[in-house]
């Protein structure tokens, strides 16, 4: 293979134009590795190397990020005649041209003496550490525990050491032999071969360390209660049931720089602990924006994927060997659910008629929400505005094709239906009597009320554990979660209701009656 020096005026070359190889004694060096992988420190150490490099050979047409291998530099351009690892060499980069001065020539010469008597005289120095008056460096050497973390007596020769003694790589970027070949630099390299292990053990046990403290599935592996304060969930066992429900559907994406799991742990920590974008792009070390696109894409999955299967409306025959006690009275043996609206505020709309639609004082979204007499949530309306009344939420979801005939119904006095527009066929819905005028209430329906009102105060206590679990339902929503995601006509807000509603599903059982313990939900 024929090499050529890529340097201006510079006719250097390994064969002649019969392709006969040329016996002139020249090397050709390639252009320093600008090594990326390696950390900032050493990725910014040789990047200006290479830069100096392509300065040097005054070559506008070589890009700094990838040189061809074809680029060489002849050894008539360096001092020594070949190029040097080590920085205080002159020959670190290449310094001899044609159209450099003679005094230029001359000074270059003489910091080459200069580094020469430099390098003699270290290596006089560990001569005289290796002296019989001073082992202290040879017993540094040795492998034991209490040299594994002390430095050797002679610290600041073995720091010019460490600096200057760096192994000289051939044409094909091959280590050579080093410059020392005595008994003393024997000892010091062994002695940097004892110092490599201990810094890989240390390096190992490090990243044991981070893997424990990290957000991954082997950190938080036996670490339950710090799963339900980040999550929620309450074992880590049902957090990698879930993960693994969601995972084939999440993007390991480029430009998130965040791995699946950690897009579902974002999501799960932003639901728990309703920490800020901002935060959360700093604790993962992202951008802002990146972390509202994860969020976003996360939660829709988790919406097409969870609520589906665990917000689901349960049969009559599983209602009927499930029925707590409280619901043992004849008059509501035949309950399938209580209902009752919930409320999230929001930030005040710009747009007038969405602003309108939400109430007054606080601007709120309005979700019917129906539960399981053992405490389970079975149905959620999509949002509707604040001002919305509860009747027509319950006319327009679909919550009544889910009535079969005999089936009743618990609700509030806010869900007023007197003309029972709201009974399906054969179903019906019941709700507090009061007294209308009338001086008192009849004592049947008196002590049906009374009854009523006791069993739906559990719709109550699963509202109360809903925003406890998941604090996020507690906060005043952004107004961009009110945009609808166009792939499923959706709202970003309606899927993190459900989502958290499905959560909320799959831990234990929500109610516990006095009568009975339920066990798990749904």
């Amino acid at each position: 293979m024929v090499r050529r020096c890529c340097v201006m005026r510079c006719s250097s070359a390994s064969h002649d134009h019969k392709g006969k190889q040329i016996d002139n004694g020249l090397s050709f060096s390639r252009f320093p590795t600008w090594r990326q992988t390696e950390g900032n420190q050493i990725s910014g150490i040789t990047r200006r190397r290479r830069m100096a490099w392509v300065s040097a050979v005054n070559r506008e047409n070589i890009p700094t990020e990838g040189v061809p291998p074809s680029m060489r530099v002849c050894s008539l351009h360096f001092n020594s005649g070949k190029k040097s690892e080590n920085p205080r060499s002159p020959d670190y980069v290449p310094s001899i041209f044609k159209n450099v001065p003679t005094p230029e020539k001359k000074r270059k010469g003489m910091q080459l003496d200069e580094f020469d008597r430099g390098q003699k005289s270290k290596l006089q120095r560990c001569e005289r550490v290796s002296s019989p008056q001073d082992r202290s460096l040879e017993s540094s050497l040795q492998p034991t525990a209490e040299n594994d973390t002390e430095a050797p007596a002679e610290e600041s020769t073995y720091k010019e050491l460490k600096e200057d003694f760096q192994p000289i790589p051939t044409d094909n970027d091959e280590l050579a032999t080093p410059l020392c070949s005595s008994e003393t630099c024997r000892k010091y390299v062994k002695y940097l071969e004892l110092k490599y292990q201990a810094i890989e053990s240390e390096n190992l046990l490090l990243k044991e360390k981070i893997s424990s403290t990290g957000l991954n599935e082997t950190g938080l592996q036996n670490y339950d209660k710090k799963i339900n304060i980040l999550t929620g969930l309450p074992t880590y066992s049902l957090l990698m049931t879930v993960f693994n429900v969601v995972a084939p559907f999440l993007q390991q994406s480029n430009h998130f720089r965040l791995t699946i799991f950690q897009q579902f742990m974002l999501t799960l920590i932003k639901l728990k602990m309703n920490l800020s974008f901002d935060f959360l792009a700093y604790y993962f070390g992202v951008d802002s924006s990146a972390v509202s696109e994860v969020f976003k894409h996360c939660i829709s999955v988790m919406y097409c994927r969870l609520v589906p299967c665990l917000v689901i409306w349960p049969e009559r025959e599983s209602l009927r060997k499930s029925l707590p006690c409280a619901f043992s009275n004849s008059s509501f043996e035949m309950t399938v659910c209580i209902i009752d609206c919930f409320e999230i505020c929001i930030e005040k709309p710009s747009d007038l008629l969405a602003s309108t639609q939400c109430f007054s004082t606080c601007n709120t979204i309005k979700y019917l929400i129906a539960i399981c007499p053992r405490g389970s949530i079975c149905f959620i309306s999509n949002g509707w505005g604040g001002r919305t009344s509860d009747k027509f939420i319950t006319q327009q979801s679909n919550f009544l094709s889910h009535l079969l005939p005999g089936d009743l119904v618990l609700s509030d006095r806010d869900l007023d239906d007197e003309d029972h527009s709201l009974d399906s066929p054969e179903a019906e819905i019941t709700i507090p009597v009061y007294t209308l005028g009338n001086n008192q209430l009849d004592p049947v329906k008196l002590e049906n009320t009374e009854c009523l009102e006791s069993l739906r105060t559990h719709i109550e206590k699963v509202f109360g554990v809903l925003q406890q679990k998941y604090p996020i339902l507690q906060s005043t929503m952004p107004i961009g979660l009110t945009d609808v995601d166009q792939e499923n006509d959706v709202t970003y807000l309606d899927k993190v209701v459900k989502v958290c509603c499905a959560l909320t599903n799959v831990s234990e059982s929500l109610v516990h009656l006095p009568e009975q313990n339920y066990g798990s939900s749904i």
